[in-house]
Order: structure tokens, then sequence, then C-alpha cells
């Protein structure tokens, strides 16, 4: 996402990430993955629930398709890899499935992904060059 960014700001488009914990957890986070982006607190998984988000197996965690191990290698090489700290803080819920959103200005979603494998989320290019193309001007 962080290629990408410069991207989505220059169409207007303001990205953010949610992120499983305290608002120190968050800081920690997001200042050692470098996210130039909003980042939001949610301990208690809200906004997770809110979007209909589901959790996954262990049995996905502990042995990925194809696709999970290409995204592993793909983030370690980018410099992100699998934190254990993260992993375990209190509030982290390493079974939580991804999602991505997109929201209007006025908190309406006008688009949601719900994703069915730990792996699963758009690429920015997706999501630049396929949803977030209808609806911004």
């Amino acid at each position: 996402m962080r290629e990408a960014l410069p991207e989505f700001q220059r169409r207007g488009i303001r990205v953010g990430c949610v992120v499983q914990g305290t608002a120190e957890e968050m800081a920690r986070f997001c200042g050692r993955h470098g996210v130039e982006a909003l980042c939001i607190p949610d301990p208690q998984r809200e906004s997770y629930r809110a979007m209909g988000l589901e959790r996954t197996r262990w049995r996905h965690i502990l042995f990925p398709a194809p696709e999970g191990r290409r995204r592993r290698a793909a983030a370690k090489a980018a410099g992100c890899p699998i934190s254990l700290e993260g992993t375990f803080q209190k509030y982290s819920d390493v079974l939580q499935l991804p999602g991505a959103a997109l929201v209007s200005r006025d908190g309406i979603i006008l688009w949601l992904h719900r994703g069915a494998s730990p792996s699963d989320l758009p690429s920015p290019a997706e999501i630049l060059t396929g949803v977030a193309a209808r609806f911004v001007v």
C-alpha cells in the first residue's frame, strides 16, 4: 500500500488503517511499518464485526494456501514480516479475516471486500482501477 499511497492521495482518497489494538499499540504498529495513512485503533474489533468480517481457522494460518505464502514472502521482502510481538498483543486476533472498504466522507460504505482467507485482500492497483475509479471524481 505504501507504494500506491501517492496515487490514492492524488485522486483525493484518504487511506485509513484499522489496527486491532489500543492507541498505544496502533502508534507502535503504524510507526514500525511506516504507515502514512490515518491509523484508527479498534481494540474491541467493533469495525470488523460491523462490516461482517469473519474469523478463520488455525489451519489456514499455519498452512497457508499458495497465495498466502506468496503474500507473506512479498510482505517480508518489503520489510513487513509477520510480527510475533504484534500477533500476541492483548487485543490482536490472529484469526480475524481482513477486509477493505471504500467509505464516503459521510461515513457511508460504498464498497466492501470481506476477505475469505487470511491473504484475501485486493491489491491497491485493483482498488484504484476497479472500485475506487467508479466513485472518485
